[in-house]
């Protein structure tokens, strides 16, 4: 059984040294400046955001397209290492293209979706359109009949009516106008804002995938110059493992979308349905979202559906109902549970939790994210729970937790021959290393050393 720690003394305010007693006076006196101008800190934190859009969308594509540009720079490396005399100039060469070309396939493979569902959007508005009038007719008829009927249904759509007719005699239609137009300039502006920050957002991608062991080498500087190094060492193979199951699930989530969509393509094409192409990639884009992707997907699709023929709308219906089950119960759990070890009801409780809080990008990335949070969690458990005196077998039979489990760093004190007090020896063998002398030092050692010959 592991030693109780000793227990911490009480931190006493008057014992502090003067620049931490500042410190700590300085972050109560900011975090009240923030409670009490809450909505001015978040504005101002908002226009950062804002103005921080390209930035943001350039690390996310980065992050993104950075496994592609991994593997095709490792095969550029050794074609180019031929060609090029130095090995360093041949290793930036690839970096370079390859960060191109991932960067450039992916922006062609964006616009030929986009090419290849106009024409289908378009022919679905016309559509639409050209149906209007005869539902127009329909709804018509439907609420003479309703109207006509004398019933509590009829007397009730009879007063809405009246009530709906006074109403519309009294709107200022100067007012409404202007509503619409401000409506249309606004989404006019955040349309452009989004392609402003989508298009450098690519620029800025190519800049990180070339430099993005630079950037990750000042990140470890900052971290390892701010925190004492075991924390340092913890917190780096955290990030570590997040980052590796964050982006197992995501390029899962990837594997799994691109697959529905194929046998959504196939089915559709099968069943002789219009609007393949459309279909196929709304399904598949909404896929990303877990669980209540392909529903939310196939509300639009199944309604475009409708205007050609019912019938096929709902052998469609059926058809998604059926694809959508096969996603939830065999493939995305093979493909995108398996992989980040996440059970399935976890992966709907962060689904929930995420669309609850941020929408439909909250239901994408939720699931990753709280893979990321429930595995660190698990471990720090197991880490506590070594700590208590409880026998080895409850440890193993009722609460499933080996009797050794692997150390965090955090908590405790790291093992002789762990990593932590390996680095920690290195960094103390560096500070013992005597300091080179100084110029003005050799320069007095030469100077005796002459007088001494003299």
């Amino acid at each position: 059984m592991a030693e109780k720690k000793p227990r911490r003394e009480p931190i006493i305010l008057s014992q502090m040294r003067p620049w931490t007693l500042l410190l700590v006076l300085c972050g109560c006196i900011l975090f009240t400046f923030i409670l009490i101008h809450f909505r001015f800190v978040l504005n101002f934190f908002g226009k950062i955001l804002s103005a921080l859009g390209p930035v943001i969308a350039g690390a996310i594509f980065a992050y993104l397209l950075n496994p592609p540009a991994t593997w095709l720079d490792k095969r550029l490396r050794k074609l180019l290492s031929k060609l090029f005399k130095k090995e360093q100039t041949g290793r930036i060469a690839a970096r370079a293209i390859s960060s191109f070309l991932v960067v450039l396939i992916f922006v062609a493979s964006i616009a030929g979706l986009i090419i290849a569902t106009s024409s289908e959007v378009i022919a679905g508005i016309s559509t639409l359109l050209n149906h209007i009038p005869q539902y127009l007719d329909t709804l018509t008829r439907w609420a003479e009949e309703l109207l006509s009927a004398d019933n509590y249904i009829s007397d009730y759509l009879s007063q809405f009516a009246e009530r709906m007719q006074k109403d519309l005699d009294t709107i200022d239609t100067a007012d409404v106008s202007a509503k619409i137009f401000s409506l249309i300039a606004t989404g006019a502006a955040g349309t452009l804002g989004f392609i402003y920050n989508v298009l450098i957002g690519f620029i800025i991608a190519v800049y990180l995938l070339i430099s993005k062991e630079r950037f990750g080498r000042q990140f470890k500087q900052i971290l390892f110059a701010l925190i004492k190094p075991k924390t340092a060492f913890w917190i780096n193979d955290r990030m570590r493992r997040a980052n590796k199951t964050f982006g197992t699930a995501v390029l899962g989530k990837l594997v799994d979308s691109i697959i529905i969509g194929f046998l959504c393509f196939l089915g559709m094409l099968i069943m002789d349905m219009p609007y393949a192409v459309l279909i196929t990639v709304i399904v598949g884009v909404t896929n990303m979202i877990p669980f209540f992707g392909p529903i939310l997907g196939a509300i639009p699709c199944t309604l475009l559906v409708l205007m050609e023929n019912p019938m096929k709308a709902l052998y469609f219906a059926i058809f998604i109902l059926c694809l959508q089950q096969f996603d939830c119960n065999i493939l995305d759990p093979r493909i995108v549970g398996g992989s980040i070890g996440l059970p399935a009801f976890w992966e709907l409780f962060a689904c929930l939790l995420g669309g609850g809080l941020f929408g439909l990008v909250g239901m994408a990335v939720g699931v990753p994210a709280f893979a990321v949070l429930y595995h660190l969690i698990k471990e720090l458990v197991a880490e506590r729970l070594q700590e208590r005196d409880l026998p080895e077998d409850f440890l193993r039979n009722e609460l499933s937790i080996t009797p050794k489990p692997l150390q965090s760093g955090l908590f405790d004190e790291p093992e002789p021959n762990s990593q932590y007090v390996q680095h920690l020896i290195l960094l103390e063998d560096i500070s013992q290393v005597p300091a080179s002398p100084t110029a003005k030092e050799q320069s007095a050692s030469s100077q005796s050393q002459t007088d001494a010959q003299e």
